[in-house]
């Protein structure tokens, strides 16, 4: 009787079946290589925050540090409105809402002091009101302008304005000789192997937990764990 040898069939690719990929531009923040496997994310927004005092204003108090923060909500484009709603000496109270006119954050309470400055997060931004020389006077407001992005980046656990909702695949390696945008074609839906998958930073299968594949799940990339077929070589 023959011997007879079993051979893994393991071709290292990512694609298990019917993938489908769009044209994208995956941003590159210095020159370097993503590999085969890589979790893209959609950058939705910007994660700098321009904060403009309305003309009108009467106090004199700034806003500063507007940033989005890493966390769930993931910021609308668009101006939020900062309104002060109760005026305080060195101080003052504020409501926050979204470009839609939705109130998102209410009773953001100054610590009032001369000159005083207070950090708050409300609604997936971070933003800093500090006090002047002249206090704020109910109806003073702020525009926090959040701008769109659009742009795929490496999936981050602690990503930020939509770096941390994992979207799409990447198939191969890419390389980028510099900082910038380079053009790639994304794997949006399809079937991948979990092993393969990787979070940058992280070796192949790492981290990939149940609720990232949830995450996939629900832009349609479905992540299964393989058992590699064998082949029987009759010697």
């Amino acid at each position: 009787m023959s011997n007879i040898t079993i051979t893994n069939v393991d071709l290292g690719n990512v694609i298990l079946k019917d993938a489908t990929h769009k044209d994208e531009l995956l941003v590159f923040g210095a020159a370097g290589t993503e590999s085969e496997g890589t979790i893209l994310a959609r950058q939705e927004v910007a994660e700098a925050i321009t904060p403009t005092a309305d003309a009108g204003n009467t106090g004199d108090g700034t806003v500063t540090l507007a940033a989005v923060v890493t966390g769930p909500i993931v910021p609308l484009v668009g101006n939020y409105n900062l309104e002060c709603i109760a005026a305080v000496t060195n101080g003052g109270t504020f409501k926050l809402e979204d470009p839609n006119g939705a109130l998102v954050a209410n009773n953001l309470v100054m610590t009032a002091g001369a000159g005083t400055a207070t950090a708050f997060v409300a609604a997936g931004m971070t933003f800093t009101i500090t006090d002047g020389t002249t206090d704020f006077v109910v109806g003073d407001k702020f525009a926090l302008a959040v701008a769109a992005d659009g742009k795929l980046v490496p999936f981050s656990l602690t990503g930020v304005g939509g770096a941390q909702v994992p979207k799409a695949v990447l198939t191969y390696d890419v390389t980028a000789t510099g900082a910038g945008n380079v053009a790639i074609r994304a794997m949006i839906a399809g079937h991948v192997r979990k092993e393969r998958l990787i979070i940058k930073g992280s070796a192949a299968g790492v981290g990939i937990t149940d609720a990232i594949q949830d995450q996939l799940r629900d832009f349609t990339i479905v992540a299964s764990d393989v058992q590699e077929l064998n082949v029987l070589d009759n010697q």
